[in-house]
C-alpha cells in the first residue's frame, strides 16, 4: 500500500505537471496515516497503476470468472487456497508490470506488496506456517477495498 512519502512524491510530481496541490501537500505532510480523499483526489488527476490492477483483477473475475478476485474478497479465508492465491497474485502483478515503463513499474512492484508477497510465500515454504499469509491476504483485501470505494 502506498505511504505518505508515496504520496507526497506523487503529489509533487503532479505539482511540476501544473496542478494545484499545495493543499493536499500541506495535509498529507501534517498526517501521520494516509489521507484517503487526497489519495481518490491523486487517482482520479492521475490513475494509479495499482488501483488500475485492482480492476483489472475484478474484471477479468466478472469476464471470465477467474478465482483470484474471489480468493481475495471472500470474507472467510480458505487456509488451503491462501498460498495460492498470494502465488497467483504475485504472477499477475509481475505479468502486468511488464506493461509498464520502468519508473512506473518499480512503483507498482512496490505499491503491490510483491516483495511482501515474496517474503512471505518464501517463509511458508520454509517452515509452512500459514499465519503470515493470512494476515498479509488480509492486508491486501483492505488495500483492495480501499481502491474499489474510490469507484
Amino acid at each position: 500500500m502506498l505511504k505518505n512519502s508515496d504520496i507526497l512524491t506523487l503529489l509533487f510530481d503532479m505539482k511540476e505537471k501544473g496542478f494545484n496541490v499545495d493543499k493536499e501537500i500541506f495535509k498529507t505532510s501534517q498526517n501521520s496515516k494516509v489521507d484517503l480523499e487526497t489519495l481518490k483526489f491523486i487517482n482520479q488527476n492521475r490513475p494509479l497503476e495499482i488501483a488500475q490492477f485492482y480492476e483489472l483483477i475484478r474484471k477479468n473475475y466478472n469476464d471470465k470468472k477467474s478465482k483470484l478476485y474471489k480468493n481475495i474478497v471472500n470474507e472467510e479465508i480458505d487456509l488451503d487456497e491462501t498460498v495460492i492465491t498470494l502465488s497467483v497474485l504475485l504472477t499477475q502483478i509481475l505479468l502486468f508490470s511488464k506493461k509498464l515503463e520502468n519508473g512506473d513499474k518499480i512503483t507498482f512492484l512496490k505499491h503491490s506488496r510483491a516483495d511482501e508477497i515474496s517474503s512471505v510465500l518464501n517463509e511458508f515454504f520454509i517452515n509452512y506456517d500459514l499465519t503470515k499469509s493470512v494476515k498479509l491476504l488480509t492486508l491486501i483485501k483492505a488495500d483492495l477495498k480501499v481502491f474499489e470505494s474510490f469507484k
